[in-house]
């Protein structure tokens, strides 16, 4: 036990590193006792232990990868996830779910098309009432059947909370070569480019986060109403309950007089 602890030890703590794939290092841990020497009577020279720890480090190191600079936000993050997750259940319409930013048909190609509509969701959200603050979620699944489908595509195990599914977007910048750095970069410029009025445009680019769910990578869009409503391309979009809905012009008075209310 103490050469097993000696050896994530120097992993985590001495090299800087952190588990990259829990369910590798679980099977790299299977049976490791096996394959440590400890001589009878469990007294060993200073060298020898020495040469065990870095030997049983070299063994687990294949499921663990650089650690990414630390940030406190980053472990917060873990409960502030699940605290938006708990708190869709009551407030539906100001939050959304998507599993991933690439379609499932197998191409590992990005969604143009789910991405828009995750834009057009981030405006009917701000478009809720004024004073309203919500969230889009990329790599969280609240459809059993989308997690089966990645997990059968990539590998990539869920992990469970409450009825949700963590997908995480790791597996996702894979297939499209890209690092995480570079995939947050990806969606960040993506966002600049949108068609979402200014300033909720702005605002969303602002705040948009990469967090760390324990060994998944998920993607937080945050909009909040504006001064006045928002719209995509000139559309004005509305959330209401799961479901987004575009409000046609007879109903932009409407609209445009609840946020000079604030009600």
């Amino acid at each position: 036990f103490q050469i097993v602890f000696l050896g994530i030890y120097k992993l985590v703590v001495t090299e800087n590193k952190e588990v990259n794939d829990y369910n590798q290092l679980v099977s790299l841990l299977t049976g490791i006792g096996k394959s440590i020497s400890i001589p009878e009577g469990g007294r060993w020279g200073a060298q020898d232990r020495t040469n065990t720890i870095n030997a049983t480090a070299g063994t687990l190191g294949p499921a663990f990868v650089p650690a990414r600079t630390y940030d406190p936000a980053q472990i917060r993050w873990i409960t502030q996830l699940e605290n938006i997750l708990a708190q869709s259940y009551t407030e539906q319409a100001a939050y959304d779910f998507k599993q991933g930013f690439t379609r499932l048909d197998g191409s590992g190609k990005f969604d143009g098309d789910s991405f828009e509509k995750v834009l057009k969701t981030l405006v009917g959200i701000a478009n809720i009432k004024k004073g309203t603050k919500g969230y889009v979620l990329i790599g969280i699944a609240d459809k059993p059947a989308d997690a089966k489908r990645v997990q059968d595509l990539y590998g990539a195990a869920p992990r469970p909370f409450e009825r949700f599914l963590i997908t995480g977007i790791d597996h996702e910048s894979v297939a499209l070569g890209k690092n995480l750095d570079q995939m947050f970069q990806l969606i960040t410029e993506q966002i600049k480019q949108s068609s979402i009025s200014d300033p909720l445009r702005d605002y969303v680019a602002r705040n948009v986060k990469l967090v760390r769910y324990y060994d998944k990578s998920v993607v937080v869009l945050e909009s909040q109403a504006q001064a006045d409503p928002s719209h995509y391309d000139g559309r004005f979009f509305v959330r209401k309950g799961n479901n987004l809905e575009e409000i046609p012009s007879t109903g932009y008075a409407e609209l445009f007089k609840r946020f000079q209310s604030g009600t």
